[in-house]
């Protein structure tokens, strides 16, 4: 009996801990481009010099509670910031295991789409993710690797 129970229990338990970590992972990156936002209408509609060092942002001061980096996305509420300039950013958080989630936010319609050669080239704020087995592999700049972004309904699902 305790065997039948234990495999049922089992699968469920690991499905929903994956669910949890992507949640997770979506959750801090929506909250870190609220951050990016903030900043970009605080400094006159730019995001240049969000970033103070590789591992400081000017972002935290807008109280988001994540860490930033220009490195890899390396544990939970810690946010790659790879690509900014004046007018676009990507954002990258990787979930633990087997995804990194991406937020790109083009506010010029050719300012992302030279890197991010899937990225749509409207203006707009697109959501999307790639494969990345390890936390090293997880960067804003990585996600040049997403085929699927979309700009409704949040992240895709497959």
């Amino acid at each position: 009996i305790l065997g039948i129970l234990l495999a049922i229990a089992i699968p469920t338990f690991l499905t929903v801990t994956k669910s949890a970590t992507n949640t997770a992972a979506s959750s801090n990156l929506q909250t870190a481009l609220t951050g990016a936002e903030t900043y970009y209408t605080t400094n006159d509609g730019s995001y240049a010099s969000i970033l103070n060092s590789t591992s400081i942002s000017n972002i935290k001061q807008e109280g988001t509670g994540l860490s930033y980096t220009t490195n890899a996305s390396t544990a939970a509420g810690v946010i790659s910031v790879d690509y900014v300039d004046a007018n676009d950013i990507v954002l990258a958080a990787w979930n633990g295991s087997s995804r990194c989630y991406a937020i790109a936010a083009q506010k010029t319609s050719s300012g992302l789409t030279g890197t991010f050669t899937h990225l749509p080239t409207a203006v707009g704020t697109y959501y999307g993710w790639y494969a990345a087995t390890t936390n090293s592999t997880c960067t804003a700049s990585g996600a040049s690797a997403v085929t699927n972004w979309q700009d409704t309904g949040g992240f895709p699902t497959q």
